[in-house]
């Protein structure tokens, strides 16, 4: 696919084998056809880390709308494309074909504002405590930051979230989770959101809890 500059809008259709068409506001031709070649390994390495990726962020898409919506630099940029493309780069370990998510190194927000590395998280009746020290207010901090939680299963292909939470200077907060048939293992994030929404942090993988 290649984007083109100075078309005149409008003039959309298909030609042979490429298809021009506008995206996000910008003129785009792609070339289509079917292909007799067997793809490279490279080919098959990238198709099954997009495989991949997209089957993780299929669960969150409320999630990453606010955790990747600040890092549009381009009209053509969107939420999931960008998410999608950083944890294709950075959160995929293993050698293909057993390539798989490392959740230490999963990002669902991207953004300037400091991490909270001292979170923690307990299961409780009902769901998650999520806790944080509400006085720590250097570096951008402020005490009416919002906090996101995420509980993400890889078993169930399933998760639980929590996108307008507590106030940071409240210091915990409190994640439903729905109850299973059998124990769990939870992968738990938290981020925090500025209260006007122009800044974030990146997610924060606090580990693993048993549910």
């Amino acid at each position: 696919m290649r984007r083109r500059k100075n078309r005149i809008p409008g003039l959309t259709g298909r030609k042979g084998n490429v298809v021009s068409y506008m995206l996000n506001g910008q003129y785009v031709e792609r070339t289509i056809g079917v292909t007799t070649k067997p793809p490279t390994e490279l080919q098959l390495v990238g198709r099954d880390r997009m495989t991949i990726v997209t089957d993780l962020l299929k669960p969150v898409k409320e999630f990453i709308e606010i955790g990747f919506s600040l890092q549009k630099k381009e009209p053509f940029d969107n939420y999931h494309n960008l998410a999608k493309s950083y944890n294709m780069l950075h959160a995929v370990k293993g050698e293909y074909p057993d390539q798989q998510i490392d959740f230490d190194l999963v990002l669902f927000s991207k953004g300037n504002l400091e991490l909270n590395k001292e979170a923690q998280v307990r299961v409780v009746k009902k769901g998650l405590e999520f806790s944080w020290d509400p006085e720590l207010l250097t570096n951008g901090r402020m005490p009416n930051d919002q906090v996101m939680t995420l509980a993400y299963c890889p078993e169930k292909e399933t998760a639980f979230l929590q996108t307008t939470g507590a106030r940071r200077d409240v210091g915990k907060d409190f994640l439903e989770v729905a109850a299973f048939h059998q124990p769990v293992i939870l992968e738990t994030y938290l981020c925090f959101v500025a209260a006007d929404r122009k800044s974030i942090s990146n997610s924060y993988h606090i580990g693993q809890v048993k549910f």
